[in-house]
């Protein structure tokens, strides 16, 4: 638990620095509100802002529940990549991947934007990490770098696709270059299990879209900005964590047809 407040912490500095283009380790942690440096006590995670009953102690502005969140659902998302892949050689990847999804699904929910330091560094990551893994992990290498690599940029190309009819038909900007960006990640990593819950991860993530949309769209009674980021990282990571039910499922399905 406690390294996964740890880095949970850290997702809350990419969060706040990376959309404003500011250093990740310098300066210091500093309070939003007052700028006045944090000490060792302030940064202890969750501890730290519970004792403190969320505020600074140099201003007494309140800092944001978010804080605490982000790194509570850290510890949830480690928990159960824990739980799916076990200490398998696995695990790593899952949980930094996780991390990654927490942070841009945060980013993009408060700025509407998926930030290209941290996109561009993940498909990078991916494109290289996939081929050296899957010669040490897997026993058919070959089929598991086609299948992330057809998952990845598969993806991407049908969020492309996507987006551009939507733009036509709309007349407007319907999703952001940043998802099919991260459709590419996403689509390798959860490619690099199976092909099949690549499929899985797009039409989880679609439902989940337009339903909240629509109940955002109703309740604000407004045409706005929906960002799509966090409901691609939730439909992948339901595609990661329940891979052997889904997979199960089709294979009795198709057993039975």
């Amino acid at each position: 638990m406690v390294p996964a407040l740890v880095v949970g912490s850290f997702v809350n500095t990419l969060i706040v620095r990376v959309p404003t283009d500011d250093k990740i380790f310098r300066p210091g942690p500093r309070c939003q509100t007052c700028n006045a440096p944090l000490g060792a006590r302030d940064l202890v995670p969750l501890l730290s802002w519970v004792a403190s009953r969320g505020r600074c102690r140099h201003c007494d502005e309140s800092v944001p529940v978010g804080y605490p969140l982000v790194e509570l659902a850290n510890v949830v998302l480690w928990g159960l990549a824990a739980a799916r892949f076990g200490a398998s050689w696995e695990l790593p990847i899952y949980l930094v991947l996780f991390s990654l999804l927490l942070a841009l699904s945060v980013i993009d929910l408060e700025l509407y934007l998926l930030p290209n330091r941290l996109t561009y560094p993940a498909i990078v990551g991916s494109v290289v990490l996939v081929p050296v893994l899957s010669l040490l992990l897997r026993e058919h290498p070959a089929n598991a770098i086609t299948s992330a690599y057809v998952g990845g940029f598969g993806y991407a190309i049908f969020l492309l696709v996507l987006v551009t009819l939507f733009e036509l038909i709309l007349r407007k900007e319907a999703m952001g270059m940043g998802d099919v960006k991260l459709a590419v990640v996403l689509g390798m990593w959860v490619g690099w299990i199976h092909i099949l819950l690549v499929v899985y991860a797009l039409l989880f993530a679609c439902v989940l879209g337009v339903v909240v949309g629509g109940v955002v769209l109703v309740v604000r009674r407004e045409s706005r900005a929906f960002p799509f980021g966090p409901w691609l990282a939730i439909g992948a990571i339901a595609a990661i964590l329940y891979s052997d039910q889904i997979l199960d499922s089709l294979n009795r399905a198709s057993t039975a047809w």
